[in-house]
């Protein structure tokens, strides 16, 4: 996670512009649409309530050899489809860090409990594994 990634929690959680610039010691304007908390980039995925198929991004930092390139390795939560974009992550010499996104779709008719998995990349030696949990909010609650 870097500065921009902070600011823009900050934006989603209401901050105001004038306490986001004093922060950063520079002008800062917070864009008139508020950030998809759903796309603040921690090191896991966190879906409270899916309807029907959304897109997360995550960018990650290679800390590994130059020219790594790494595969994927899913394990969905149930019920719950995971497809990536790009399929594999490549870095190079000039090429540090690489964004994907994550197309997440559930098949489930009615309202679910967290249903966990996990999304990683390997290139054989080195793993990176993200923890996903999801939960399935079709219907409305009554009381």
């Amino acid at each position: 996670m870097g500065l921009d990634d902070y600011v823009h929690y900050l934006c989603y959680a209401d901050y105001d512009d004038e306490s986001i610039s004093k922060l950063l010691g520079k002008p800062h304007n917070c864009s008139s649409s508020k950030p998809s908390m759903l796309d603040f980039n921690m090191p896991s995925i966190t879906i409270p309530s899916l309807t029907g198929e959304v897109t997360v991004t995550r960018t990650v930092t290679n800390v590994g050899p130059v020219d790594s390139v790494y595969g994927p390795v899913v394990e969905p939560p149930l019920g719950i489809e995971l497809e990536r974009n790009p399929k594999t992550l490549v870095f190079g010499s000039n090429i540090t860090k690489v964004t994907f996104g994550v197309r997440v779709r559930t098949s489930h008719r009615v309202n679910s409990d967290y249903y966990f998995g996990s999304l990683g990349w390997t290139d054989g030696v080195h793993n990176i594994t993200i923890p996903v949990s999801v939960r399935t909010k079709i219907l409305r609650n009554y009381v």
